[in-house]
Parts: C-alpha cells; sequence; structure tokens
C-alpha cells in the first residue's frame, strides 16, 4: 500500500500535468504539429506527469518493503508480479518510461505526429495507474 499523503499529492501532479498536455494536444493534428512551442511544452508536461507515476510507483514498492527494482520501468513489473496492478498495465508503463527518456535525453528524437495519435490511449494508461494508485492509498 502506498502512503496517502504521497500518493494524493503525486496523482493530483500528474493529472494537472497530463491536463496541461492535453489542452495543447487536443488541436487538430495539422495545428499541432506547426506549433513547434507547444508541441515541446505538450511534451514536457507529458515528461513530468509520467516522471511522477515513475515516482509515486517506486514509493508504492518501498512502502510495500519490496526490493527496489533496477531501473524504472522495472517497477511496473515489480507491481505487476505482487499483483499490485495488471500485466497489461505494466507493459504500457514501461512503454511510457522509454517515452519519458526519449523526451528527456533526446535518445531518438519525438515524434510529434506518432505523440498525438497515441496521446489519448497512452494517458488513459497513465490515468489507469494513476486510479489504481488512489484505490491502494485508500483515497
Amino acid at each position: 500500500m502506498v502512503r496517502p499523503d504521497v500518493a494524493r499529492q503525486k496523482v493530483a501532479a500528474a493529472t494537472a500535468r497530463l491536463e496541461q498536455a492535453e489542452a495543447l494536444v487536443a488541436r487538430p493534428r495539422e495545428q499541432f504539429l506547426a506549433d513547434s512551442k507547444g508541441r515541446d511544452l505538450a511534451s514536457f508536461y507529458l515528461l513530468l506527469a509520467i516522471q511522477d507515476v515513475i515516482d509515486l510507483a517506486a514509493h508504492w514498492v518501498a512502502d510495500a518493503g519490496w526490493p527496489p527494482p533496477p531501473d524504472a520501468s522495472s517497477t511496473f513489473d515489480l507491481l505487476a508480479r505482487h499483483g499490485a496492478i495488471d500485466r497489461g498495465l505494466a507493459d504500457g508503463l514501461r512503454a511510457a518510461t522509454g517515452l519519458r527518456n526519449r523526451i528527456a535525453h533526446g535518445y531518438t528524437g519525438v515524434d510529434h505526429a506518432r505523440l498525438h495519435d497515441e496521446f489519448t490511449q497512452g494517458v488513459a494508461i497513465l490515468r489507469r495507474f494513476l486510479a489504481a494508485a488512489a484505490q491502494a492509498a485508500q483515497l
């Protein structure tokens, strides 16, 4: 179980950042792609939301007393192994962690067209995790 005070803060921060990103990405695809500052800002808000989710997952693991995983994306595998979240959700969150890494480090650049096209589905995964964490914290 994750501590309620931590869950409340992280869920609120991630939710606000997802809403900020959504306001920018919700524009028509061509308009979103033409706005370089808007694309970058949406990517940054998304990065911050994903980082809040990763942080919340790490707190959940620590609060449960489980050994720390070797990397951020493995945190979701550990939660799935212990039955805290389902395997499909863990896989989606691993993908989100990869996106966070691409945004933060510019590994291969961010495919903004793909980000726009997959945004709704990806945000749904993040929100599913936030709901699961809130439920585990009994919020």
